[in-house]
């Protein structure tokens, strides 16, 4: 029984990610479900939520050829806290981490309040082109790939710079680390507690009939490192500082939360 539901569970998330991949190959967005089956959504980013675990074997952790890339990276990109003024702008954060690393010293409540599209509204678009809720409350929620792309498109053509923010979602994770080895740190979406491998997907309803599966422990920070020797990678997070985790646990949470992965160049 318990292997006959781990099959179907695997087969889900299968249809799932093809979904996500074909809505994304034509809009750049992440996609919502389709209608509501009743459930209540939670808006706190870093809760877990009740809801079906989901397991994809589309991803493996091992198994990425560093032999066309450099051995070891570790790119000097600055801690920002996003505590105690954006308690779930952890996404907004990670991006001004990132405007740091190319010689923007923008604040990043400045950034959040001028350029983060924020709606109250869970309207068409939620978590995908804005932020719903506010990232100044502890009951935030938070936003995915696209918005952040927005929100660093819109500060750099303010400051007349030539630089760009581009989404790279469901790259694989050889194409995030060649970005690295290239002299890139890259944005990406991962766990808040890498002690809890379980992710869920709680239903969000959205106004239009249709809801959203935001996932538990939702988190965002800056990959600036790894070390392909030791299987490490080193992020600038937002909430716990320079850190370090094995490559093989970055890369299975990062497949949990959609893929989802931004750049500037």
């Amino acid at each position: 029984m318990k292997k006959a539901r781990l099959i179907i569970l695997s087969i889900s998330i299968l249809a799932l990610i093809v979904v996500l991949y074909a809505y994304a190959d034509s809009t750049g967005m992440l996609p919502v479900s389709k209608k509501v089956s009743g459930s209540k959504a939670s808006n706190v980013e870093n809760s877990p939520q009740s809801s079906s675990q989901v397991v994809n074997p589309a991803l493996k952790s091992g198994g990425i050829d560093f032999s066309n890339m450099k051995a070891s990276v570790a790119l000097n990109v600055p801690f920002i806290d996003q505590n105690p003024e954006l308690p779930t702008g952890c996404e907004v954060t990670a991006l001004a981490e990132l405007l740091h690393f190319y010689g923007f010293e923008i604040d990043k409540e400045e950034l959040a309040k001028n350029y983060l599209p924020i709606k109250q509204n869970p309207e068409t678009g939620a978590f995908i082109e804005f932020y719903l809720g506010s990232p100044w409350e502890v009951n935030g929620s938070g936003c995915f790939a696209p918005a952040i792309s927005i929100c660093a498109n819109s500060f750099l053509k303010d400051q007349g710079s030539k630089l760009v923010a581009s989404s790279i979602s469901y790259s694989d994770p050889a194409a995030i680390f060649n970005e690295l080895s290239q002299g890139r740190p890259v944005i990406v979406w991962t766990s808040y507690n890498y002690a809890e491998r379980e992710v869920t997907y709680k239903d969000v309803p959205l106004l239009d009939g249709n809801y959203f599966p935001w996932p538990s422990n939702e988190h965002c920070v800056v990959l600036c490192g790894y070390d392909s020797n030791k299987g490490t990678v080193t992020f600038a997070d937002p909430t716990y500082g320079m850190v370090e985790h094995s490559m093989e646990d970055f890369v299975y949470f990062y497949q949990m939360y959609f893929y989802q992965a931004v750049i500037i160049k």
